[in-house]
């Protein structure tokens, strides 16, 4: 810290005399401080080499900037050391929000909404020209979420997988997803990356953004299991996207985000048995119930997936 806390002061030196108390945030190996006194208004992070996509975030929050996207602004950067100084967003995300009335939670979230569309309106070939995403979402990575969910949820819950597998449509899912026009996708698009200050909202940990279908995005938000959402809320903002983004044909556009949920819900899922048990971080298994609960009712709604409705409320219920 005490090397962070020099950086800063170089790069930003009215922060110099400043407190910094660190944030506890997300499942990855960045930290974060937030600054008072002198340093108030600005958030310093530290990364490590875990995660590749770490080191570009500093030049994705430029991108995204640049063509209207409300993100935190990047004071300064060094690669080379792993540091970043970011404009302070708020100590407040959508999360934070959860337990709000729908009259209040809805206008975030159509706040939120909105710059999903932004984002997503944003020409591809430029971000894949300026080198700010990552591998598109093809066909092997819709498989590869699919095995890490079987993987670390499915046989962390004492499930044997192996013919479940064989009576899901998995691969054709994930053929039949990777055929659809793509957008620029924030790949991670959940209540806590959503910060909320003054009734605006701005998004974080966007490092991660790809090539994909915006339903992948959308069913993320309306799907999180970290709050709670009923059906009609669920459906009213699916529907207020659909507004946003000029998606016109409804059928069309469940039909994607209903599969983009299942994909989602299993990658998350997979995150969270990894996390929680692999990497014994086990506020994340707290998540499990939910997850899997919306999922199963995905699943029972669709005849080709209803075995994995049960063998997934199975799995939650084995415990980690």
């Amino acid at each position: 810290m005490r090397e962070l806390v020099r950086w800063v002061e170089s790069v930003h030196p009215p922060s110099s005399g400043g407190s910094w108390t660190e944030i506890d945030k997300g499942g990855s190996d960045r930290r974060f401080w937030r600054g008072d006194g002198p340093a108030a208004g600005l958030v310093a992070v530290a990364y490590g080499a875990e995660k590749a996509e770490n080191a570009r975030y500093a030049d994705c929050a430029i991108f995204l900037r640049e063509r209207g996207v409300s993100v935190p602004a990047v004071l300064a950067h060094d690669a080379s050391a792993g540091f970043m100084l970011l404009e302070d967003g708020g100590d407040e995300d959508l999360w934070s929000h959860r337990e709000a009335p729908w009259e209040t939670r809805r206008e975030l979230y159509v706040r939120a909404l909105e710059q999903a569309a932004r984002m997503h309106a944003v020409s591809l070939p430029d971000a894949e020209h300026a080198g700010v995403v990552q591998q598109p979402f093809d066909a092997a990575l819709y498989r590869w979420e699919q095995d890490y969910f079987f993987t670390h949820f499915m046989a962390g819950g004492g499930e044997d997988g192996v013919s479940l597998r064989n009576n899901l449509p998995l691969e054709e899912q994930a053929e039949q997803l990777a055929l659809r026009p793509r957008v620029l996708l924030h790949r991670d698009f959940q209540s806590q990356n959503i910060l909320v200050r003054g009734g605006d909202v701005s998004l974080i940990d966007f490092q991660g953004m790809r090539g994909g279908l915006a339903g992948y995005d959308v069913a993320s938000l309306l799907y999180d299991p970290y709050v709670p959402m009923s059906a009609g809320e669920r459906e009213e903002l699916a529907a207020v996207y659909a507004g946003l983004a000029g998606r016109g044909d409804a059928a069309a556009w469940g039909e994607e985000l209903c599969a983009c949920a299942r994909q989602r819900l299993m990658q998350a899922l997979g995150a969270y048995g990894f996390l929680g048990r692999t990497k014994g971080r086990r506020q994340f298994l707290a998540h499990i119930p939910v997850g899997a609960e919306r999922l199963a009712a995905l699943c029972e709604a669709e005849p080709d997936w209803k075995p994995m409705a049960d063998a997934v409320r199975r799995a939650a219920q084995r415990g980690f």
